[in-house]
C-alpha cells in the first residue's frame, strides 16, 4: 500500500466534513425545526441527511470495513470502556473549575442545561444506535481510513479532533475528542464493529446515569458504581499493560510520514468553521 494521500482525495475528505457540518446545521436549526418533530426524530433525519452528503462529497475512501488485526478479548473491552468514561468523567469534574474562568468574563458554557432533559423512546434510539452507528461510518470508517496512510497517530488524533469539533458543544466536545481517541484505537486495531460497540455503550450509559439520579438511594448506588468502576478498571488495566510493556522487549519503530495529512487548507477550514461554531454555540453571557 502506498504511503501517500493524494490531495484531491483529501480536499475532498474535508469538504465532506465541512457540509456535514453545514447540512446538519441547517436542517437542525432552519429547514426541519419549524416543523415541530420531536427532537429524537429530528436529530435522526439531520445526521442521516448530513451523513449521506458528507459520503458523497467526501468519496469512497477504499476499504472502509477492513478486517480486523485481532479480536478484542472481553477484559480490552472492558478496559477500553473504562478509559472512555474516565475521561468522560473527568470532563464534568473540570466543568465546574471551567465555569468559573468563564464566569470571570461574563460567559457560561452551560446555557442549555435548562432544556427539557427528557429522554423520549426516538432520541435514546438516536443517541445509543443510530448516533454513534453513523458517527463511527463517517469518523472511523471514512476518516480515518482515508487518513490511513499518514499512520495511526495521525488519523487517530486527526479523526478524533475533527469528531470532537462536530459536537458543537464545549463539554461534550471534550468528552468527544477523548472518546475519539479511544474509539479510533480499538478501530485501528480490531475494526471499526469494534469502536461502534464501545460508542453504543458509552452513549447508552450517558442516557442511563441522569435516570438513576431520579430513582432514589438504589439509584444513587448504582450511580456510584458507574462512576467508579471505570476509573478503577482504566487505572488496574493501565498498570497491568505498563507492566507487561516493561516485561517485554521494545519493538522496532517504523514511523510512517504524515504525508501532508495536516497541510491541506481544506482541512484547517473545516477546523475553523467547527471550532467557530462550537464557541458561538457553546457560549452565552450569565
Amino acid at each position: 500500500m502506498s504511503h501517500t494521500l493524494a490531495p484531491s482525495a483529501l480536499h475532498r475528505l474535508w469538504l465532506g466534513l465541512i457540509s456535514y457540518s453545514v447540512v446538519f446545521a441547517l436542517l437542525q436549526t432552519r429547514l426541519l425545526k419549524p416543523l415541530g418533530l420531536p427532537e429524537g426524530g429530528l436529530l435522526l433525519l439531520c445526521a442521516l441527511a448530513a451523513t449521506g452528503v458528507a459520503l458523497a462529497v467526501a468519496g469512497n475512501p477504499g476499504r472502509m470495513f477492513r478486517p480486523a488485526d485481532a479480536r478484542p478479548s472481553p477484559w480490552k473491552v472492558v478496559f477500553l470502556m473504562g478509559v472512555a468514561l474516565t475521561g468522560n468523567l473527568a470532563v464534568m469534574v473540570a466543568t465546574p473549575l471551567l465555569e468559573q474562568l468563564w464566569k470571570g468574563f461574563g460567559l457560561t458554557a452551560l446555557a442549555q442545561a435548562g432544556g427539557d432533559d427528557t429522554v423520549t423512546p426516538l432520541l435514546a434510539v438516536y443517541i445509543c444506535l443510530a448516533g454513534p452507528v453513523l458517527e463511527e461510518l463517517l469518523y472511523r470508517g471514512v476518516v480515518m481510513e482515508r487518513l490511513r496512510p499518514a499512520g495511526a497517530r495521525t488519523a487517530i488524533l486527526l479523526s478524533a479532533l475533527c469528531f470532537g469539533l462536530m459536537h458543537h458543544d464545549l463539554y461534550q466536545g471534550l468528552s468527544a475528542f477523548w472518546c475519539g481517541l479511544v474509539y479510533g484505537w480499538a478501530a485501528w486495531r480490531y475494526g471499526m464493529g469494534a469502536s461502534i460497540v464501545l460508542h453504543i455503550i458509552g452513549n447508552s450509559v450517558a442516557v442511563v446515569l441522569p435516570l438513576l439520579r431520579q430513582a432514589g438511594t438504589a439509584g444513587a448506588l448504582l450511580t456510584l458504581a458507574l462512576v467508579a468502576a471505570p476509573v478503577l478498571i482504566a487505572l488496574v488495566g493501565g498498570i497491568r499493560l505498563a507492566l507487561r510493556r516493561r516485561r517485554q522487549d521494545p519493538a522496532p519503530v517504523t514511523a510512517r510520514p504524515a504525508a501532508g495529512a495536516w497541510r491541506s487548507p481544506v482541512l484547517w477550514a473545516a477546523l475553523a468553521f467547527d471550532t467557530i461554531y462550537l464557541v458561538a454555540a457553546s457560549f452565552s453571557r450569565v
